[in-house]
């Protein structure tokens, strides 16, 4: 069984002595793991699977898995920090390689974040200057959406859906979602509704202002005709980090509104929720 590139997903020939390689498909200098077999190399692949496509809460339960078995895998530790932050590697065009970004914003810095620092402190030279410089990037790059989103007004509720569909076209969600916009704002409300919110900010990372909005909102409305918009890879993103400040104690509320699908099809985390049928409405 090869290790894949936890950047681009391509095979990766690792030598077994080496904590730090480069992946000849995508150019990324990396830290890999040490395998203890094959079980924990499949387990590796398939939360980095997860992870690339941005399924940030359920790579992280894999990566856990992997700690259970070994508590003194670096690796393991820095990658549950990537999930934390939702990091992507993008296309850096000038550069001809790919840097993170955020998706997962956090108040805290990562430089102070205990699992990175437990990685730093498990891992060898090279792999330890590695996880050092990136998260330093990581840090500067954190500054930046930080001191983008102070400058947000704030939000009373935020709208969540699905805008298009897997053919590019508009969802039904959407548009339920801009009807329930539209009647908010005229009753005076601020609403973000990342259609109209955002259309201003074309060319520009949408991070700080999605990140503004889910700590200022006291209410989110989660919008959905179907199971698959409910759990898609944006809309998850949105109301998974909306419920983590909920259970950190932030006075806020979550209400799912459903329509044309039975309410027990809604994500489970959903079902201690008071839901809404938009329909009956």
């Amino acid at each position: 069984m090869i290790y894949k590139c936890k950047i681009c997903g391509a095979p990766l020939e690792n030598e077994q002595d080496k904590c730090v390689y480069e992946c000849e498909y995508c150019g990324t200098k990396q830290t890999v793991p040490s395998f203890n077999g094959d079980k924990t190399l499949n387990l590796y692949n398939r939360a980095n699977y997860l992870r690339i496509n941005k399924e940030f809460d359920k790579a992280s339960l894999m990566y856990e898995q992997i700690l259970a078995e070994n508590d003194k895998d670096a690796e393991a530790y820095w990658s549950i920090v990537l999930c934390k932050y939702g990091i992507e590697y993008v296309e850096d065009t000038a550069a001809h390689k790919r840097v993170p970004t955020i998706n997962r914003t956090q108040y805290d810095s990562i430089l102070i974040d205990s699992n990175y620092l437990k990685a730093i402190e498990l891992a060898d030279l090279s792999a330890k200057q590695l996880y050092i410089e990136e998260a330093e990037y990581i840090d500067s790059i954190q500054k930046g959406i930080l001191a983008i989103s102070s400058n947000e007004k704030p939000y009373d509720i935020f709208i969540c859906y699905k805008e298009t569909d897997n053919n590019g076209q508009r969802t039904i969600d959407s548009l339920l979602a801009q009807d329930i916009y539209n009647q908010l704002t005229k009753e005076g409300y601020k609403v973000f509704f990342s259609r109209i919110t955002l259309e201003d900010k074309i060319g520009k990372a949408y991070e700080p202002y999605i990140f503004a909005a889910l700590n200022s909102s006291k209410v989110m409305l989660v919008i959905g005709t179907d199971k698959d918009n409910f759990n898609s890879v944006w809309v998850k993103n949105e109301w998974s980090r909306y419920l983590v400040l909920i259970n950190k104690g932030t006075e806020k509320t979550l209400i799912p509104c459903y329509r044309d699908m039975n309410p027990y099809e809604m994500p489970e985390e959903f079902l201690y929720l008071q839901a809404q049928d938009i329909s009956k409405i």
